[in-house]
């Protein structure tokens, strides 16, 4: 009988504990979750009693499975990376801003073969992008709508003044590339970076890393938005390539578990882990 492969993840809030119990469910014959990591002490508790899972630190987790899944912070993915390379882990990242922090180190995981895997999230028509990335793809442009609470609390807002009580009408809180959006909105764009690192492999090729960051960051352009007339995350994602345009319009249904996530994005990772155990594929 073929060995379960082992997962430890990270983060255990909404989107942990519905993978958890996704991969209790539905890959209990491929995969068992073998250890689970949380700052907040009231989330473990819902795990105690379970005598194959170990409550522990993120280094005992990685030293434990074989895949890693995250679903914590982009700091969080930061550290999670290079515990990933020192013991040699596949790991499955969904604060996909985490990953852009530092290329070189990204560049060593996918170097020593190991799997870094990245879900679609609260977005749609990576196939798509990718694909458009292997021709001549010159430039992808993402407008992010958002009830004013849902950008509340971001810390760009403060430091430029930006009050979004009481708004009537929609006011652009941001305008600029992806590493500026991830840095001031690192809880409200993940999706502008799983953008970029759609084109990465293709638009990095044999290019030096200290040019890499230059390259990329002229590609993607983020449009922030806080809009009072919505109750859903809207996502508009323009592709310009030589070889097609294509739009992408995405509504999302906040998650029950937590409004600022969405049920698309646990949907997604779902979806991954499915075809990542699955033997027949379709596209990605």
């Amino acid at each position: 009988m073929k060995k379960k492969t082992r997962i430890a993840i990270i983060g255990y809030g909404n989107v942990g504990e519905n993978v958890y119990k996704f991969i209790n469910h539905e890959l209990k014959n491929k995969a068992e979750v073998v250890a689970v990591v949380d700052i907040n002490p009231g989330n473990l508790n819902k795990l105690k009693g379970k005598k194959n899972i170990k409550l522990c630190d993120m280094e005992t987790a990685v030293k434990e499975c074989d895949l890693v899944l995250e679903s914590a912070t982009g700091d969080c993915a930061y550290d999670l990376l290079k515990l990933a390379l020192k013991y040699r882990r596949d790991i499955l990242i969904l604060s996909v801003g985490g990953l852009i922090r530092d290329f070189d180190l990204l560049d060593k995981i996918i170097a020593s073969g190991l799997n870094v895997y990245v879900p679609s999230g609260a977005i749609c028509g990576l196939d798509g992008i990718g694909a458009l990335s292997e021709g001549d793809l010159s430039k992808i442009v993402i407008t992010t709508s958002k009830p004013p609470k849902g950008l509340m609390g971001a810390e760009y807002l403060k430091t430029k003044k930006i009050c979004l009580d009481n708004l009537t009408a929609p006011v652009t809180v941001f305008h600029g590339n992806v590493f500026d959006a991830i840095k001031f909105f690192p809880k409200n764009i993940n999706v502008a970076a799983t953008l970029l690192l759609a084109t990465y492999v293709s638009s990095c090729n044999n290019v030096l890393t200290s040019h890499k960051k230059d390259l990329l960051e002229k590609k993607v352009n983020v449009r922030i938005d806080a809009d009072p007339s919505i109750k859903r995350n809207v996502h508009k994602i323009e592709i310009f390539a030589k070889e097609a345009k294509v739009k992408i319009e995405v509504e999302n249904v906040p998650s029950k578990g937590n409004p600022k996530t969405s049920t698309l994005t646990i949907l997604s990772v779902q979806y991954l882990l499915r075809r990542m155990f699955a033997c027949f594929k379709v596209g990605t």
